[in-house]
């Protein structure tokens, strides 16, 4: 992990790794002997086998760090619809807070979310779940100049207001995708953070619990899921 970020000598490594000498030597001579690094000189480096591992390491360590801050996200909700190689990458989240209702305020998540929006100027979404601001929420938005795309259930879509639904659509801004197919996340990712959030096991949307970040792994993460949502959806006119 240490010499995934440079090639250290023996002093480099001793600091990095607070371990003796003789420790960090024996070490270093199972891993030579491995292939998974070498030394040049009086530095030690990875090999290219070596980097591989290193990165796996590093992805395995987020990903349990992830689950770990935020299991109640994470075992009580449902996470069968997310594509496997995103789950894979569940670790690019690690760097995220989990906003949750409390007795003093209900309707914390919700709120913090309104928060965030207020700064963004590119929003994608995907949204199987319906909250009466929303089309508010989506109108002032279109109206200070934010590009967004939209994607949203059938069962959505049947019951958002058609008048106000065509005044949307009207806007150069404004995309309007379909999905024939349960959609389990409710997601926001714009130019700088990432909302999600998840069902409850029992087919619930959970309100109550809304995860945020700022990272830009996590933003990558959530467009990619945008883009898969997106490739099956249709465009609405």
């Amino acid at each position: 992990m240490s010499l995934n970020e440079s090639s250290k000598n023996l002093t480099g490594l001793k600091q990095d790794l607070n371990l003796e000498s003789s420790t960090i030597i024996h070490g270093t001579s199972k891993l030579e002997k491995r292939d998974l690094i070498f030394k040049n000189g009086e530095k030690y480096s990875l090999s290219q086998i070596g980097k591989i591992f290193a990165l796996k390491l590093i992805n395995l360590i987020k990903t349990i760090d992830t689950i770990k801050s935020h299991e109640k996200l994470w075992l009580n909700h449902e996470i069968d619809r997310i594509p496997e190689e995103l789950l894979l990458k569940i670790g690019d989240l690690n760097d995220s807070i989990l906003i949750k209702s409390d007795f003093t305020n209900i309707n914390k998540p919700h709120t913090n979310f309104i928060q965030l929006l207020k700064q963004t100027k590119k929003m994608k979404g995907v949204s199987p779940v319906y909250h009466p601001d929303f089309p508010e929420i989506i109108a002032t938005l279109i109206s200070k100049g934010v590009d967004i795309q939209l994607i949203v259930t059938i069962s959505i879509l049947k019951i958002l207001n058609r008048g106000i639904l065509n005044e949307l659509l009207s806007k150069k801004n404004f995309k309007l995708y379909v999905i024939d197919e349960e959609v389990r996340e409710a997601f926001t990712v714009t130019d700088n953070f990432i909302s999600f959030g998840l069902f409850i096991v029992d087919g619930i949307y959970d309100y109550s619990m809304d995860l945020i970040s700022d990272d830009k792994n996590a933003i990558v993460w959530g467009q990619k899921l945008f883009e898969y949502y997106l490739k099956k959806s249709k465009k609405v006119n």
